[in-house]
């Protein structure tokens, strides 16, 4: 990832790009997966190991499978190279499916600065990566393993992407990584059709694209093999979506990062394991009939609407397997189960629950009566949680929700809470609380001791302390002070504090770890960090 993350210093366009864009085309970058290949151990390096003293190639005798296996963990560049060695070798490369990042075919360059990094961005290097790939997609008969085509600004070189497209089709692409290098969020060039003929297609990203007119496209047009879609900063029209998950009867993840159009999403699925969506606008996801979703995770999805009246629309259906759901936000996203909106005070019922979530994590300004009315609420519709992330919003950043006012501020004290009334999940089924985003507010502190004594089988409190304030500074020893007051419901529960592990407020979410589905806790920002423990 190290050498695609590269690639946005390269070229005269990365100057050129406000703080937006280039913060746009970072996030597409980030939510790449991992290529199989790297430049850190290129073939060089191999090759300047002593030879064998008796002057034999055990190397070259090798059955073929093995050889295979080892050039298709190559670079294109040095994988290529290996057909100079012998006939053999030369064998080998052609019947080898083909690993290409275009990435590794930018020219090498020493790091520079000032002028001479200007100069540096103004050199063709676009230009000579893009007839690089052309070059190497001509020359191997296919099939192509993996494909990562991201740094070329499409729309000065229409000709090439079109050639591009029938090659990879021709010859059996089965991932594909095709990010339009745009110079502004403006762009428009539209996706070629061209790409609904890699029907052998298991994996597709896309980014940066107006979406084709669905009219021209062919009628069996569909990717009857796609497992895995990410689809980033895309124009598309009214139902544009609904017609590609039509025609992806396969599908287990799909991701939507930095989306140009207000999204509706409507999940009716035999094979969708996992949807995540980030940083979009949202208008509604409705989760109608989905048989084996797991994985529900909404990371800066904001509803659609006037700045202070945001409203994302959630109705969830049918989903039996559905286990991990978050980020909701009680004061954007409007809840609705089993045809049930909950609203502050809605009685927990069959009809108004999701027995089978077991992690759930939740946005919220626990200084915000609004939002801190419906939280109940919302956890009464997750009866079986055993694990809680609740993220505290910084009362002071109004993103979203209604204008403050004297009935939304204030101090909300334990009472309050106790007010609340019983909560299935905290009190028979939390086991693990996360408060992230901490600052000591007393309507934090009086929400953890709420928990504390009302979660009867909880074994570990963790919290993060937000940026630019330390568990060990006296909001550490105020908290520790008061947790120490609290009757706790199992006195065998242990709290552990983290300081922040960035250097700014937000959230913390990495977009390709929900994918992976043997993280059991695609929330955990513990492995980035030391921890304190003060309980």
């Amino acid at each position: 990832m190290e050498d695609i993350q590269a690639m946005l210093n390269l070229g005269m366009d990365f100057a050129l790009w406000d703080g937006s864009m280039r913060t746009m085309m970072q996030q597409v970058y980030a939510s790449l997966p991992e290529p199989p290949v790297h430049t850190a151990a290129p073939l060089s390096s191999a090759a300047a190991e002593e030879p064998a003293p008796d002057g034999v190639d055990r190397i070259s005798r090798l059955p073929a499978a093995v050889l295979r296996s080892v050039v298709s963990r190559l670079p294109a560049k040095d994988a290529a190279r290996t057909t100079v060695l012998s006939k053999r070798w030369r064998r080998v490369w052609h019947t080898t499916p083909l690993v290409l990042l275009d990435a590794h075919l930018f020219p090498a360059r020493a790091p520079a600065a000032g002028v001479a990094r200007l100069l540096q961005a103004l050199a063709p290097a676009s230009r000579d990566a893009t007839a690089a790939v052309s070059r190497a997609l001509a020359a191997h008969p296919g099939p192509f393993r993996c494909v990562y085509l991201t740094g070329t600004a499409m729309d000065d070189h229409r000709p090439e992407i079109a050639h591009w497209l029938q090659l990879l089709a021709a010859k059996g692409v089965q991932e594909l990584f095709f990010v339009n290098r745009a110079r502004t969020m403006k762009t428009d060039l539209q996706l070629p059709g061209t790409l609904f003929s890699c029907t052998a297609l298991t994996r597709l990203y896309i980014a940066f694209w107006r979406f084709p007119d669905t009219a021209t496209l062919p009628r069996a047009a569909a990717f009857p093999y796609l497992q895995e879609l990410g689809l980033s900063a895309l124009r598309m029209e009214e139902g544009d979506l609904a017609f590609l998950l039509d025609r992806c009867p396969v599908l287990e993840k799909l991701l939507i990062v930095g989306s140009l159009w207000p999204v509706r999403l409507r999940i009716q699925s035999r094979s969708l394991r996992c949807v995540e969506v980030c940083t979009s606008f949202v208008q509604e996801i409705t989760v109608v009939h989905a048989s084996r979703l797991e994985r529900l995770f909404l990371m800066g999805a904001l509803g659609f609407g006037p700045l202070t009246n945001l409203c994302l629309k959630i109705k969830i259906g049918h989903a039996p397997k559905l286990r991990y759901l978050g980020f909701l936000v009680p004061g954007m996203h409007e809840l609705d189960i089993g045809n049930t909106i909950i609203k502050a005070g809605t009685k927990a019922s069959p009809n108004t629950t999701v027995p089978s979530i077991l992690m759930l994590a939740i946005l919220v300004k626990l200084e915000s009566r609004i939002e801190a009315r419906m939280l109940p609420s919302f956890l009464r519709c997750f009866p079986n949680v055993e694990t809680l992330y609740v993220q505290s919003e910084n009362p002071e950043f109004k993103v979203y929700g209604p204008l403050s006012s004297s009935s939304n501020t204030g101090k909300l004290n334990l009472k309050f809470w106790e007010e609340a009334g019983p909560i299935e999940c905290i009190q028979r089924h939390i086991k693990k609380l996360v408060i992230r985003e901490f600052r000591g507010s007393r309507s934090e502190l009086d929400f953890l001791k709420f928990i504390a004594e009302r979660a009867q089988v909880l074994e570990e409190m963790v919290i993060y302390f937000t940026h630019g304030i330390s568990p060990l500074d006296r909001v550490g020893a105020k908290l520790r002070t008061f947790m120490a007051s609290a009757k706790w419901s199992n006195a065998c529960c242990k709290m552990t504090v983290f300081p922040c592990p960035f250097d700014q407020e937000g959230t913390a979410w990495c977009i390709v770890r929900p994918f992976d589905f043997s993280i059991q806790d695609p929330f955990d920002i513990s492995y980035l960090k030391g921890k304190y423990r003060i309980h």
